[in-house]
This record gives structure tokens, sequence and C-alpha cells, in this order.
């Protein structure tokens, strides 16, 4: 039975590299300190709008950050109203993975892709595969 919630996550891992293998997910080491040998800094980079988006919204929210693939399908099954992804352009291929599970185990819910993987996904696909897998 589909609940009265939302569940709010980015892609799951594991994630590709950048270029010179950077991690998606760690700006500091990227931009700030990239080269500066001991003194470089890594950071684990927080989704800070899916965050403020379950402390404002009036509906129940879970929250999932880099969620691995068992988390992920643990969460789906619980049958959201709503999940949204959030995601950059080289995530689409899971986003794609993850859409076409939750399709599969709960038609139901309503899809929502965000970030820079929401305009990815429209340039991407064409209408018909829009529509099957994002709502």
């Amino acid at each position: 039975m589909i609940t009265n919630r939302i569940l709010l996550t980015t892609p799951c891992y594991p994630y590709p590299s950048l270029p010179a293998n950077d991690s998606l997910t760690d700006a500091t080491g990227q931009r700030f300190t990239h080269g500066d040998d001991i003194f470089s800094l890594v950071s684990h980079t927080h989704c800070y709008a899916n965050h403020i988006l379950a402390q404002n919204i009036n509906m129940p929210a879970t929250l999932l950050e880099y969620p691995r693939w068992n988390n992920f399908i643990e969460e789906v099954d619980k049958e959201y109203a709503m999940i949204g992804i959030s995601a950059f352009p080289v995530h689409l291929d899971m986003v794609m993975k993850m859409c076409t599970y939750i399709r599969e185990k709960s038609p139901e819910t309503k899809i929502l892709l965000g970030s820079y993987g929401a305009q990815a996904f429209a340039a991407q696909y064409d209408e018909e595969t829009k529509k099957k897998y994002v709502d």
C-alpha cells in the first residue's frame, strides 16, 4: 500500500569518477586544494538541497545520501507516494536503473528528477521514455 511519504535520494553508489580519478563528491579536493600535496583537503559534499526540501515540506520525508543499491531497494519496497532523485548528468545510467526498479515495484509512485541530471534526462531521452520513467 502506498504511504503518503516522500523519499529523496541521490543515485546509488558506485559513482563514476571524473578525469584524473577525482571523486564526484569531493568538491574541496577537486577545486580548492587540488595538487597541494600533503596539504590537499578531502571533503564529502552533502546534498543540501535535499535536506532543505525534507525539512520544509508538509509530508514525512526520508533522505538517502549516496545509498548502496541494497539500501535503495529496501526503501523503495516501502512504497512511497513520491521518490525524488537528485543527480548529475554522469549518473543517468544509474538513474534509469533506479527508475526501472521503482516502476516495477511500485508503479503508482511518482518519480521526480532534480538537479542537472533532470536537464540531461530531458535532453537525452524521447517523449515516450520520459513519460514511462519520470512524472
